[in-house]
């Protein structure tokens, strides 16, 4: 799709010619491009929006660049500054300038998967003392308000510097202000959130109120396969950010985090977070984040340890209000210099001096650090227990969550009903106690040890009771197994290094977390904690993990394809026995990676064939897949049927949807549009979408009923679903959503008179592709281009995108793409056609006639019978092309194909009304006519005229030229010609001065 106007992609800017001038923006080739007089405008687009900036001069001298974006008919401009202004971070920032509010269209993006997220995760713990006793550190509270005037407040300290308290109190504080709860958002961080998928979820949840992620059943997460790049994720993040009333939002305990792709993604968050959007990160540690130059710009505040640390006064009034220990000044002298302000040390300190020991004789004892301060006193306090509260701490300190059960479950003595009871006393004893065990929720049936305490405990445990470790954490996994919990039961066999029960949980697991939740890269961490013996001893663990590093990209599929083979070396006799099946799968799906489709058939049918009715799951994949191999449309309407019944029956719904899809496209293709309606009614029926209930894994129906209502020319229908499709895409991370609902708003648009934009919904579609390395849509994308470039009336332009995809259309017959390759046929048919070559195109078209005609492609036989008729019109056998495309219309009018034949254009009208003056099909005929005759569902209508061609009117009337208005207009000369056209079809008129005249005879003007 050659352009004349040089544009800056993926930071590199690229010529008109296409190439890319290896000049990046930011560098002295760049400053130096844009200073050279030739150099007028370029395009800029990002995940955000788009704009043209074009070179001008101003009054006092000088050359600067203004950014100029048309929407809504309006054209808006802003200063881009000199051309040293020029940063990519200006760029960026003047593009979310001109985009406003509106919904960004991303590349790709979030997803919600169906990850277990505890509730209490999103609001802050409950304080084990009553607010009222809580020192009030105004001046601390103060400066978070203060925060709220830039991106990002930081806070970080050492454990027990009173981060997450302050945050708490301030949390309610901003509550009790705003009147609204939803204006605040809170998450607190553990080391499961460490991984991309879980941790946008749980950010995307918090902003939810975290309610809907335990029951939503999404199967596959983000980044669960190599193509679900970070942009996905930012670009709906930021989409929701900007439709949701959520000011700020709390994430504690950040330094769990240590994923470099979380790192990145926060910087990237942060660069496009909203003004109105305030992101406040509680960290032990600075976390590594791109923070220099929101120092320098004033765009960051910062609370660290020394901000936190307790001053003299507010010591004296926490041991008094707080601990109730009367000290000396000399004393209280000696635990302000050895707390140094710290709450945690301080408050531990106090609960050592309870003892019978005077206060001034434990305080000389020690020196050293804060943790060896810690542990020290945490001593102390410990030997101050009573042998039941310590033999009790020390068996609960390797749980990372406590409850009643659980605790009772850790001892060794029978009659757990006791136990409990007494657990529950125990629990709320040591609260009261204030010995750093934290409540999680008010019925206080769930809590957990301070971070500094539980590891003071542990080590104890460690030093003197070792061999007691591992039967603890045995005993918390036999108990969280048979409670249901099976990913805890799995982590705690794991710390307990009990291999047996872990293998089984995994092999147990495994095909759930794979095809129901999609969590390969969660299951492929768990696989290699286990030793590699373990996993060969268990063929079937093996098959999982190859499963696991194929599907996370975590491997290539060399490395998958070694260790297959070894696993048939190792279990040659399990191999050509119960998991042959499993072998087959895995070699149809690694054949699928390499686009090898006879390989594909052969292992999926191979699969099926061995693969038992209780491997639901997995057969329903592989059902799946081999649908998509087959040409025979009866063979591939019986695959998908199965595999959307299986899939229904075991809950897997983005399998379901997916299936539910192709299925009515495959109907589309076979002529079948009302079944195709009705399979794909009946999903979103499913998916609770006839309540209003907007589920993500819908987007794939959403997409369906797009191309469906647009076949019907339904185009207002038709993009509202791509719209939906694209939005709900984003969020579940489904990149073939996102690029089918593109390509059909490029349609869409071009069906509206609005080329200009159907180009810019290409080229997103070509850059989501880019970045994701698909290449299955290429063909669908070029037929686009061709489509819009003949629109246009850009004969070059088509042969271009033709040449993208390798085909010459310079050349003879006989090197035209094989019989096999239809849709490369039908592009070249048209831009023969617009060439005048009817001859080459009856011959291009016969095998491909043929070939839809044998396998019941009704679709492609309805495209190729009416290309087939302009060609014979063409050649002037006008009996012969009228025949032919009333024969035509009779098959397609009765389930209302439409825009198969008015994408064809004018050639297409022409035969039409031939047909309706003595044409068998005249009512379809006529049909037909009128739509082309009138506006085609314009978005606005103003006299049948659609928004843009209105605006051309109006600058046409007010004596532009064609190039004054795309210069005013920011478009094409050819688009406005295209508009222009439109114009004099629409209004029946001749010539520029006629549609003047008419469009004030019947008041449009």
């Amino acid at each position: 799709m050659a352009r004349t106007t040089p544009r800056v992609e993926q930071e590199v800017l690229v010529l008109p010619d296409g190439k890319k001038a290896l000049v990046t923006v930011g560098s002295q080739q760049w400053y130096s491009w844009l200073a050279d007089e030739k150099n007028g405008s370029f395009f800029f687009v990002n995940e955000t929006g788009s704009f043209t900036a074009r070179k001008e001069r101003r009054k006092r001298g000088g050359w600067y660049w203004i950014a100029y974006r048309s929407r809504g008919g309006k054209l808006a401009k802003t200063y881009l500054g000199r051309c040293e202004d020029l940063t990519l971070e200006r760029l960026h920032e003047v593009t979310s300038m001109l985009a406003g509010h509106s919904a960004i269209q991303p590349n790709m993006a979030l997803l919600r998967p169906n990850l277990p997220l505890v509730p209490t995760k999103f609001l802050p713990p409950l304080l084990s003392i009553p607010a009222n006793r809580l020192i009030e550190r105004t001046t601390l509270l103060e400066r978070l308000d203060q925060s709220l005037s830039v991106k990002l407040m930081l806070v970080t300290a050492p454990a027990g510097f009173g981060k997450t308290t302050l945050l708490s109190r301030w949390y309610e504080r901003f509550r009790q202000q705003q009147g609204n709860e939803s204006t605040i958002a809170w998450l607190t961080l553990n080391e499961r959130d460490n991984e991309p998928a879980r941790f946008w979820n749980a950010i995307w949840s918090a902003l939810r109120g975290g309610l809907e992620s335990a029951d939503f059943d999404v199967a596959v997460p983000l980044f669960s396969t190599p193509q679900m790049p970070l942009e996905a994720v930012l670009a709906a993040l930021v989409s929701a950010l900007r439709k949701k009333p959520v000011g700020v939002l709390i994430l504690d305990d950040y330094h769990v985090i240590t994923h470099s792709q979380i790192h990145e993604g926060m910087n990237a968050l942060l660069t496009y977070l909203p003004a109105h959007i305030h992101l406040i990160l509680a960290s032990r540690s600075e976390p590594p984040l791109a923070l220099g130059r929101a120092r320098m710009y004033g765009e960051l505040v910062e609370l660290r340890a020394s901000d936190l640390r307790l001053t003299q006064n507010e010591t004296r009034r926490f041991l008094h209000t707080i601990t109730g220990v009367t000290l000396s000044d000399e004393e209280q002298a000696i635990l302000e210099q050895r707390t140094e302000g710290w709450v945690a040390g301080l408050h531990l300190a106090s609960l050592a001096l309870r003892g019978h020991e005077p206060p001034g004789e434990v305080l000389s004892r020690f020196t050293g650090s804060q943790r060896s301060f810690f542990d020290y006193f945490a001593e102390e306090i410990f030997a101050q227990q009573t042998e039941a509260v310590q033999r009790f701490l020390l068996s609960t300190a390797l749980l990372t969550e406590l409850t009643p059960s659980l605790c009772a479950a850790m001892g060794d003595s029978p009659g757990l009903q006791g136990r409990e009871e007494y657990a529950r006393s125990l629990l709320g004893s040591i609260e009261r106690a204030n010995l750093f065990l934290v409540p999680l929720d008010e019925e206080r049936q769930r809590y957990r040890y301070h971070a500094l305490f539980r590891e003071f405990l542990c080590e104890k445990l460690r030093r003197s009771q070792p061999g007691l470790v591992s039967p603890l954490y045995r005993r918390a996994a036999d108990f969280s197994e048979q409670q249901g919990m099976k990913e805890e039961a799995l982590e705690y066999a794991l710390a307990a290094q009990d291999t047996e029960m872990a293998s089984r949980l995994l092999a147990h697991m495994g095909e759930e977390w794979l095809w129901k939740k999609g969590e390969a890269r969660r299951l492929l961490a768990w696989m290699q904690k286990l030793p590699d013996q373990s996993r060969e001893e268990h063929p079937h663990l093996e098959i999982l993990h190859a499963w696991a590093l194929l599907l996370s990209g975590h491997s290539d599929l060399e490395e998958v394809e070694t260790r297959l083979c070894a696993i048939e070396r190792r279990h040659e006799e399990a191999v050509s026995g119960a998991l042959r099946g499993d072998i087959a799968a895995l070699r149809a799906r690694l054949a699928a990676f390499r686009d090898d489709i006879p390989q594909v058939i052969v292992f999926s049918q191979q699969a099926l064939q061995a693969l038992p009715k209780e491997r639901a799951l997995l057969r329903a994949d592989v059902a799946f897949g081999l649908s998509g191999t087959s040409r025979n449309l009866d063979e591939s309407y019986r695959l998908l049927a199965e595999a959307r019944h299986l899939s229904l029956a075991l809950g897997s719904l983005r399998t379901a949807m997916f299936a539910s899809r192709y299925l009515a496209a495959t109907c589309v293709d076979q002529g079948k549009l009302t079944e195709a309606e009705a399979i794909l009614q009946q999903a979103l029926y499913l998916v609770g979408e006839g309540e209003q209930v907007r589920v993500p894994v819908a987007s794939f129906i959403h997409i369906g009923l797009a191309e469906l209502c647009y076949e019907r020319n339904e185009l207002v229908a038709a993009r509202r679903h791509a719209l939906q499709g694209i939005e709900l895409g984003e969020r579940c991370g489904e990149i073939k959503s996102l690029l089918y609902g593109y390509c059909l708003l490029a349609l869409i648009s071009a069906a509206q008179g609005e080329i200009e934009q159907g180009w810019q919904h290409v080229w997103q579609a070509e850059k989501i592709a880019l970045m994701g390395k698909v290449t299955w849509l290429s063909e669908r994308m070029a037929a686009i281009a061709v489509h819009l470039a003949l629109l246009e009336g850009d004969l070059g332009k088509a042969k271009w995108a033709l040449r993208k995809q390798g085909i010459n259309s310079e050349q003879e017959a006989e090197y035209a793409p094989g019989d096999e390759q239809e849709d490369e046929r039908l592009m070249l048919a048209r831009v023969w056609l617009a060439e005048g070559k009817y001859s080459a195109v009856i011959h291009l078209l016969e095998p491909v006639g043929t070939i839809a005609r044998q396998r019941k492609h009704l679709k492609n036989a309805f495209a190729v019978q009416a290309l087939q008729a302009i060609a014979l019109s063409g050649l002037r056998e006008q009996q012969q092309a009228v025949h032919l495309l009333g024969e035509t219309l009779k098959l397609a009018g009765p389930e209302g194909y439409l825009r198969t034949f008015l994408d064809l254009g004018k050639p297409v009208q022409k035969l039409l009304q031939r047909i309706e003056k003595a044409g068998s099909a005249k009512g379809y005929a006529r049909q037909l006519l009128d739509a082309f005759g009138k506006s085609l569902d314009p978005l606005e209508p103003s006299g049948g005229l659609s928004e843009r061609e209105h605006e051309v009117l109006q600058l046409v009337a007010a004596g532009m030229s064609n190039q004054e208005i795309a210069d005013t207009l920011i478009v094409a000369v050819s688009t406005i010609k295209v508009h222009i056209r439109h114009l004099c079809q629409k209004l029946d008129a001749q010539n520029r001065i006629q549609v003047i005249a008419r469009a004030r005879e019947r008041g449009i003007l």
